[in-house]
Formats: C-alpha cells, sequence, structure tokens
C-alpha cells in the first residue's frame, strides 16, 4: 500500500513539474490528455474506416484508368488523361467541399440516398459516407493511375510477346504475366499513397465529420488546450510509422532480389554451350585413324 501512495505521489510530482513549463501545459498536458484520451479515440475507427475503404476502391479504379491511359482508343486516352490532370491538379480540401456539400443539392442523389437515410455506421449516416469513400478513392485513384502506368511500361515488351508466343491472349497475358511483376515493384509506392490517403482523411473535419481530428479540434476548443491534437497525432502515428517501417522493408527486400538476380546472371552455374569448343566426329575419326 505504502508502495501504491509513493508511486502517487511521485506522479503527482512530475505532472506539476511538467506542466511547470507553460509549452508542455500547452500542448501535451498529462491531465488534459488523460480527460480527452476517450472522446478523441471515438473517432478513430472512423479514420481507419476512410482510409481503408477508400484504398480498396481506389485500386480497380486506379488500375482501369491506367489502361485507358494506355488504350490504343484515343478517346478513352482523352478521358483518363482529362481525369488524372484535373484530379491532380486540384486540392483534395476543394474536392471535399464540392462533392460532399454539392451531391446532396441535386435531385437524383436525394432519390438515391431515400431508402437509406435510417442507415448509419459509427454514428455516421450512410450519405455521408458515400460521399466520402467516393471523394477518396476519386482522388487516390488518380495517383495510383500513374503509378499503375509506370509499373505496367516497367516490364520489358519481352514478357508479352513471350506469352503471345505461348498462344496467350493479351488480356489473360496481362492478368497472369505482366499484373503479377508489376504488383512486386509497385507495392512500396502503392503503401506510401496508402500513408497519404490516411492522413489526408484529416481533411474531412470541414465537414463536421467525427474523425480523430474533428474530435480533436472539439475537445481542443473546449479545454482551450492543444493537447487533444497531439493525442490526434498519436492516433495517427500508430498507423503510418508501422506502414512506413513496411515500406522501407519491402523496398530492401526487392533490392536485395533484384541484386541477387543480376549476380545469378553475372555467374551462371549452367553450361554455356556457345563457347564450348566441339570437336567434330570427322576429326575424332581422323584421330583414331592416326
Amino acid at each position: 500500500m505504502s508502495f501504491l501512495l509513493g508511486s502517487a505521489s511521485i506522479w503527482v510530482n512530475f505532472v506539476e513539474w511538467w506542466e511547470s513549463f507553460s509549452f508542455m501545459r500547452v500542448f501535451f498536458s498529462p491531465t488534459v490528455a488523460a480527460e480527452t484520451f476517450p472522446l478523441v479515440l471515438q473517432g478513430f475507427p472512423i479514420t481507419l474506416t476512410l482510409g481503408f475503404v477508400g484504398f480498396a476502391l481506389a485500386i480497380p479504379l486506379g488500375l482501369a484508368l491506367a489502361f485507358m491511359k494506355m488504350s490504343r482508343f484515343a478517346p478513352l486516352r482523352w478521358i483518363s488523361t482529362f481525369y488524372i490532370d484535373i484530379i491532380r491538379g486540384t486540392p483534395l480540401l476543394l474536392q471535399i467541399l464540392i462533392i460532399y456539400m454539392g451531391l446532396p443539392l441535386l435531385p437524383a442523389f436525394q432519390t438515391a440516398m431515400e431508402p437509406f437515410s435510417d442507415v448509419s455506421m459509427l454514428g455516421v449516416s450512410f450519405s455521408a459516407w458515400f460521399r466520402a469513400f467516393l471523394i477518396l478513392s476519386a482522388n487516390s485513384s488518380a495517383y495510383l493511375a500513374e503509378i499503375f502506368r509506370a509499373g505496367i511500361q516497367s516490364i520489358p515488351k519481352g514478357q508479352m510477346e513471350a506469352a503471345r508466343s505461348l498462344g496467350m491472349k493479351a488480356p489473360v497475358a496481362m492478368a497472369f504475366v505482366i499484373l503479377p511483376q508489376t504488383i512486386r515493384r509497385i507495392l512500396p509506392t502503392c503503401m506510401s499513397e496508402f500513408i497519404l490517403l490516411l492522413k489526408d482523411t484529416a481533411l474531412f473535419a470541414m465537414v463536421a465529420m467525427g474523425e480523430v481530428m474533428l474530435q480533436a479540434r472539439i475537445e481542443s476548443a473546449r479545454v482551450f488546450n492543444m493537447t487533444p491534437l497531439t493525442v490526434a497525432a498519436i492516433f495517427y502515428l500508430i498507423v503510418t510509422i508501422p506502414a512506413g517501417r513496411i515500406v522501407a522493408r519491402l523496398e530492401n527486400k526487392l533490392a536485395e532480389q533484384d541484386e541477387g538476380t543480376a549476380g545469378r546472371g553475372k555467374r551462371s552455374p549452367r553450361l554455356d554451350v556457345a563457347s564450348t569448343h566441339i570437336v567434330p566426329h570427322e576429326e575424332n575419326v581422323l584421330r583414331e585413324v592416326r
């Protein structure tokens, strides 16, 4: 019992000493952090859902845009290029304000959302989820399209020609020969894009969607202290730091595999028939006669 009382006394003295510094008291007060942590935590599932689902929806859309941009049919290339240029050339915050606030004003959207008016998840309505996923997938797909396109075009053309010579049709060769190699090359870059997308979910605080940043801003205004925003930063770091380590490991592993492949190419253990001296049969016969 005395040990617990002593530990509590040490903790109280430490908090008093910590908060004696104005910077620490304003930006990371243990007292305020303990009070606001459960409230900021309520927005963490919403942030994770926005990031993971938005990115999952962006992958097939980005792949379709990449194929359109590489298509021989000019109108498809024009549409894809126009879409990618518009999305990548405008801020995500502007896209959120236009789509999130503008869609509910359309009669067609109101009619489509009417059957789901009573549906909600994590305290957020179905309409809000739909608009948020639409914005995130539309934005991230433009960046993923360029990643996919660069990855596919980095594969030597001989891979496709070899697959076609074996009787594969172009779509089959693309699905089973080109894309598996492409995924291996672009995986680290795609993980980096996911990290960026997850951080961009903080912008939905501007439209009052109850994710981590909005909860932190509400609590920060209530207690007149910046500590809730620091707590929100910790929630983002819980996801982004491990994801960043995964990206680094993937890059190192791919680099090691590439170096290993190059090394095996320099010293092949197989017999090089072209460089081996082969004595003709007639010459062997003449030697036996002599």
